[in-house]
């Protein structure tokens, strides 16, 4: 017994190994190519690590690149108005709607929570095509509250599916000691539920930030104007007619993914837990 649980062990550690290696070699060659001279990209003598490392992509990606009058810099404010205003709505109208499923009572309370998990089987690309012709036909494209609008929209509901698990799993005791103590329920929720929730709001955040931090296809379509390009559109910029600049793409991918990357690694243990919370439910 004790030999097939160890055989049972090693098989699964080495199954994770090498999954955890295949994902991480993509990063490993997108930083790997960031260090690279544009010429060095295209030499005989490949290597996975540069032999003469240069800052030079980076320096040009956020300094000196510019397409239609624009670069990093607007492209990067341009994403974090949009993402983080998106984000701070959803949340926020998320917290109090997961709250009301998993605490109250009212009507229509189990057609809200089918609509809500409804929406997590339904991919975005279906409503493009009417949304945008809708948009247009109103004369609001190309305009970035629209798409912020959207993607509160998008983030809203897979976000209240999550905060319904988390809090399932908070005791009602506290609740009703509160109550007791005259607590209304806006002040037991904003008091008692929101400092609890903190980490889990983080981390819920973030997955709908990155939702649409990395989205290209809403952008493209809604976004013709430089000015108004979000990071991902503006990744696409390097690619010119005649010449793609691998190594500032390189460099601009590693920009926007590795913080994103070290936030998730921090968040996972609380993912994690909030997933399975919505399974649960």
């Amino acid at each position: 017994m004790r030999v097939k649980y160890y055989a049972n062990r090693t098989l699964l550690y080495t199954t994770v190994l090498l999954v955890s290696i295949l994902i991480a070699i993509p990063f490993v060659i997108m930083l790997s190519y960031s260090f690279r001279a544009s010429h060095d990209i295209f030499s005989l003598e490949i290597g996975l690590f540069p032999k003469k490392p240069t800052l030079a992509a980076y320096k040009n990606a956020l300094f000196n690149y510019r397409f239609g009058g624009q670069g990093f810099a607007r492209w990067s404010l341009n994403s974090l108005l949009t993402c983080g205003l998106a984000t701070f709505f959803a949340i926020f109208s998320a917290a109090m709607t997961g709250y009301a499923i998993s605490r109250f009572r009212f009507t229509g309370k189990k057609v809200l929570w089918f609509l809500i998990a409804l929406t997590q089987t339904i991919p975005w690309i279906i409503i493009l095509i009417p949304y945008y012709i809708t948009i247009s036909r109103m004369g609001l494209a190309n305009n970035l509250y629209i798409l912020g609008m959207t993607y509160m929209a998008v983030f809203l509901p897979t976000s209240a599916w999550l905060f319904v698990g988390f809090f399932n799993n908070i005791p009602y005791e506290m609740e009703e000691a509160a109550k007791i103590d005259g607590c209304s329920p806006w002040g037991i929720f904003f008091r008692i539920i929101i400092p609890l929730s903190v980490t889990s709001i983080s981390a819920i955040a973030l997955v709908a930030f990155v939702t649409g931090w990395g989205d290209f296809l809403f952008a493209s379509v809604f976004l013709k104007k430089a000015s108004l390009w979000t990071l991902p559109l503006g990744l696409t910029s390097f690619r010119g007619e005649h010449q793609i600049q691998w190594s500032e793409i390189m460099a601009m991918s590693a920009i926007v993914t590795v913080p994103i990357v070290i936030l998730f690694i921090y968040l996972q243990k609380y993912l994690v837990d909030l997933m399975a919370g919505g399974v649960k439910q």
